[in-house]
C-alpha cells in the first residue's frame, strides 16, 4: 500500500510532468512565432527550429499523456462503469487501470530499447543525441505506469470515490 509520503511524491512527480508539459507548449509556441517572423519578415529562417519543435512536441505528448492519466482526463468508456455492485465496479475499474499499466510498461520497455539501440544517433540539424528524443518515450511510459498503478491501488482499496451505487444517468 502506498504510504502518504509515497503518494505525495507520486502526485508531485505527475504535477511536475503537467507543469513541464505546459512550459514546453509555451516554448514551442514562442519558437514557432519567432521562426515565422524570421522566415517571412526578416527573410532569414532558423535552420534548427522545426527539428527542435518536433522533438519538444514528442516530450509534450508523453508528459501530457501522463498528466491526463493522473487527472483522469483521458478518453474513457463508461458503459460498464456503473453496472453491478460496488465490488464489481471496483473490480472493473481496477482491471482497466491494470490493463493501462500493461500498456504503459510495454511503452516503457520499447522506449528503453530505442534508447539503447538508436540513442547515439544524432539529429541532422541540431546534432541532438536521439537518446534525448527516445528518452521521452521511456519517461512517458514510466510516468503513465506510475499513475495507473497508483490509481489501480486506490480503486482496489476503496480510496477512489468515483465508485457509485447507481448510474447517475438513470
Amino acid at each position: 500500500m502506498p504510504k502518504p509520503g509515497v503518494r505525495q511524491a507520486v502526485n508531485a512527480l505527475l504535477e511536475l510532468a503537467d507543469m513541464l508539459g505546459g512550459l514546453i507548449l509555451i516554448a514551442v509556441t514562442v519558437l514557432n512565432l519567432v521562426a515565422v517572423f524570421m522566415r517571412y519578415v526578416l527573410v532569414d529562417s532558423l535552420s534548427w527550429s522545426e527539428e527542435v519543435m518536433r522533438y519538444a512536441c514528442i516530450w509534450l505528448t508523453k508528459l501530457a499523456a501522463a498528466a491526463a492519466s493522473h487527472h483522469a482526463e483521458h478518453l474513457s468508456l463508461d458503459l460498464m462503469r456503473f453496472r453491478g455492485s460496488p465490488f464489481v465496479q471496483r473490480l472493473h475499474e481496477t482491471s482497466l487501470h491494470l490493463l493501462a499499466s500493461v500498456f504503459a510498461a510495454s511503452v516503457l520497455w520499447q522506449g528503453i530499447r530505442y534508447c539503447i539501440k538508436n540513442g547515439m544517433q544524432t539529429a541532422p540539424s541540431t546534432g541532438i543525441l536521439m537518446v534525448w528524443v527516445y528518452g521521452a518515450i521511456a519517461v512517458g511510459g514510466a510516468l503513465i505506469l506510475i499513475a495507473e498503478l497508483t490509481k489501480a491501488w486506490d480503486v482496489y482499496t476503496g480510496r477512489d470515490d468515483r465508485i457509485q451505487h447507481e448510474d447517475p444517468a438513470l
